[in-house]
């Protein structure tokens, strides 16, 4: 169990002895459970971030490619302006202007070379930015649907079930029958004005069968 386990059950420790306090006073303690990680990736809106942030990778390696192909030009310009201002066949005016010019192709090369470190720099810290907004906008949206819904069916305590993918950890919830688990009920909410290629796709249902008439085979 890693350290950050520990703390994190002890919270939910004593806000359930908290909780369950109050209730021995009053009335029974209604606890909920909920996937949030299943919740969050089953989300579309989680999908179509995923697609926002993959389309912007793509768009900062196609401009990183044509940076490295620019490079890649300067340094065979360059080589060749340097082995003809050496070759001694070339009239001296020749090779002092191809001298010339090679230096202006290495420090064009040197400057573009930093710019790409610094692109390579800012597009990491770019994508990193809008992965984090990305993630709270949906987690924020999440919580707000699971606030309702609790809200709604009037639980008192909703807990995270889901195993972190990131951080391998003991779940908080360590038993769970299902019954009060609001993941799909949750998901179902957040899906309701997908379209397209982010609309969930319905199970599919059995066919209808009459045990007195067999089906009939289609044709090919």
């Amino acid at each position: 169990m890693t350290r950050l386990t520990i703390p994190k059950l002890a919270a939910v420790a004593l806000a359930l002895a908290c909780l369950a306090g109050t209730a021995a006073a009053q009335e029974p303690l209604k606890i909920a459970t909920i996937d949030l990680l299943e919740t969050f990736d089953s989300y579309w809106k989680t999908k179509l971030s995923n697609d926002q942030l993959k389309e912007r990778g793509a768009d900062f390696d196609k401009a990183r490619i044509g940076m490295m192909e620019d490079l890649r030009l300067l340094e065979e310009e360059y080589k060749k302006l340097n082995v003809s201002a050496q070759d001694p066949a070339n009239s001296e005016e020749k090779r002092a202007a191809d001298l010339k010019k090679a230096q202006e192709r290495l420090a064009e090369f040197e400057r573009l070379r930093q710019q790409i470190v610094d692109f390579n720099k800012n597009a990491q810290k770019t994508l990193a930015d809008q992965t984090r907004r990305l993630r709270k906008g949906r987690l924020d949206e999440i919580q707000e649907v699971i606030s309702a819904k609790a809200k709604e069916l009037d639980y008192d305590l909703v807990i995270d079930s889901s195993q972190d993918v990131l951080l391998p950890r003991t779940p908080t919830v360590l038993f769970t029958t299902g019954k009060n688990d609001l993941t799909k009920m949750v998901v179902d909410i957040l899906n309701q004005d997908a379209a397209g290629k982010y609309k969930p796709t319905d199970p599919a249902k059995p066919a209808a069968t009459n045990p007195e008439k067999p089906a009939t085979p289609e044709l090919p």
